[in-house]
Order: C-alpha cells, then structure tokens, then sequence
C-alpha cells in the first residue's frame, strides 16, 4: 500500500486509516483508494458524460474478473486531472486492482461491494446531471432520492468500515448486529454533510442535490439558488436536512463508543465531531450561497480535537460530553 499516495489523495480522511490498527488498515486504505477512483473517473468533466459512464462500468466489470490491465480509458482520464494525486491514482489503477486480488477472498468480498455501491452512486450522478456546468442545472426528484443517493456513497462505506473490523478485531465478531445500522447511518450523515457544504459550489457544476420539491415549497427553482441573496429562502430546506445529518451522525455515538480501543474510536469519533462541527458552521453561514465563501473548520480546531484525543477518547463519559456540546451547538440553532 502506497501511504503517500492514500494521503495525497485522502486529504482529511488520511487521519482516521492512518490511525487504524495494522490488521485492518491495508483493507481500509484499498478500499478508500478504489472508490476514490470511482469518484474521479465520474467527475473528469472535460470527457463526455457517456464515456465517463463507460469507463465507470468497465471499472466495476473488474471486480467480476473482466479487467483488462492497461484499461486504457482510465489512463486516458488520467490525462486530464488537475490533481497531480488523483492524476496518479488513475494512472495506477492496476495496481490496486492487483492489490485487490491478492486479499483475502472475504476482504475482496467487501472491497467489490463497497465499489459497486459508490459506483451506483456515480452512476446516479451521471444520469440525473448530464450537465457539467450551471447552464444545464438540474435538482434531485425527491428527498427519497437524497436518502438513496447518500446511502450509496456514505453508507455503503459505513457498512464496509463495520464489516472489515468485524473480520479483523475479535471483540467485534459478535458485536450486536445493529453496528452496521450504526455504520449505514453514520456514514450517510457524512455524506449529507458533504453536501451540505458544498451546495454553492455543485450549483455551478450543474447538480443541486436538494430536493425539487421541498425547493418548489419554498418557492424557489434550482437555478434561484445561483443568486446569493436567496440563501434566506432557502433555509427551511436546509434546516430540513440539517436535522436529517445531525440524526444520522447520532448514530455514530453508540458506534464510537462501541469500538474496543482508543485507534478505533479515534478513526471513527474525528469525522463524526468535525462532521458536527462542520453542520453547525453551515447552518450559521451568512454566505451560504456565494461561491468560494464555503465553510471549513479551522485546522487550529482540527489539531485541538487531535491533541485532546488520548483524554476525550479513554472515556466514554468524557467522550459523550464532548459529543453532547457539539450536538447542542448545532441544535440550538435548528
């Protein structure tokens, strides 16, 4: 496993595998890699929308045993990253596939189906947003479309994470079945964070995963959004979803503190609090809508939740605590 790669591409998320126990971190670094992968050949916006869903399903045929080793349309997506790390990734996409096919069959279970659930998202991407810039803006149909689309690419790997420690940490094997509903929920509130966040900026690259509907109801059209001073209309759509995160990341309470040690819980409880922490930047934003003005937590609050870790994480009533202030500050405002 290449780590330099896995954290130039991984940005924040690099922390939490970096901080796994052996056993476990190869498989969660692959996977991490793979479905990011997934991700890049589905936003290589300079190709056209049908090749980037072509080389997509060639992609997932390669977990089925058709992958041709060159596989040349990755390559030629490659080409055309701004990234240096992803341009890389995609350049070297065979050999993590060969990483892939050197695992344990059951971890090679895992991998395929944590791939095929973020290409099914991708594949949901490219179909409901042809457009590739404002001009061709369009909205998610329904908040059950939301919830689906958030499933696949933050649940999917919520369940993955759940199932790979379960093979590999032995205090997990018979952990209630409900970790991996923890895992699920935990990890759509991830996502629906993600796109909490970047709302402004998926505007101008033509997708608004807010519902059409829930938008119409408080009189507004996607391509209002594109306007900044209809950030006060469009807070009772967000609220909506805010609640929606913060539910699901309530979640990754009981999974954090059902994890056996301190690398386990950290790995887990460092994006469930920045993810908090992140909403609540959100719903305070006064420039919701303007572009480049998105919300990012402080990397001086970034090193503080680090630094606190051995003390917050070696007990679950300061653990609690700690959540419980995140949780209040957002939910004061909602």
């Amino acid at each position: 496993m290449d780590w330099t790669l896995l954290q130039n591409v991984s940005r924040s998320m690099y922390l939490s595998l970096r901080v796994l126990p052996e056993p476990v971190r190869p498989g969660m670094g692959l996977g991490y890699l793979l479905c990011r992968a997934a991700d890049t050949i589905a936003d290589t916006r300079v190709v056209p929308n049908a090749e980037r869903r072509q080389v997509l399903e060639e992609f997932r045929a390669a977990f089925d045993g058709q992958w041709v080793p060159a596989l040349s349309p990755t390559a030629a997506l490659a080409e055309h990253q701004a990234s240096d790390a992803e341009r890389e990734l995609l350049s070297r996409l065979g050999e993590c596939l060969a990483l892939w096919a050197a695992r344990p069959e059951a971890e090679r279970q895992l991998l395929k189906e944590v791939v095929h659930s973020v290409i099914d998202g991708m594949r949901l991407d490219l179909d409901r947003f042809p457009g590739d810039d404002q001009s061709g803006l369009k909205a998610l149909p329904s908040a059950a479309e939301l919830d689906r689309y958030c499933g696949l690419i933050g649940g999917g790997p919520g369940i993955f994470w759940t199932k790979l420690l379960r093979l590999h940490v032995p205090a997990l094997k018979t952990a209630p079945a409900a970790l991996e509903e923890r895992g699920l929920r935990l990890g759509k509130g991830l996502q629906i964070t993600n796109i909490l966040r970047d709302v402004p900026k998926d505007l101008r690259l033509g997708r608004c995963y807010l519902p059409e509907p829930e938008l119409k109801a408080a009189g507004l059209k996607p391509e209002d959004l594109l306007d900044p001073k209809s950030a006060a209309r469009l807070q009772p759509v967000m609220k909506t979803w805010l609640r929606w995160g913060l539910e699901h990341l309530d979640e990754g309470r009981g999974y954090v503190v059902a994890m056996p040690s301190l690398r386990l819980r950290a790995a887990a409880a460092w994006p469930l609090l920045l993810s908090v922490r992140t909403l609540s930047l959100v719903a305070r934003s006064e420039r919701l809508l303007e572009p480049g003005a998105g919300v990012k937590v402080s990397r001086q609050e970034v090193y503080g939740l680090l630094a606190a870790t051995p003390w917050t994480l070696s007990s679950e009533f300061r653990f609690n605590a700690r959540y419980d202030q995140a949780r209040g500050d957002l939910a004061a405002i909602l």
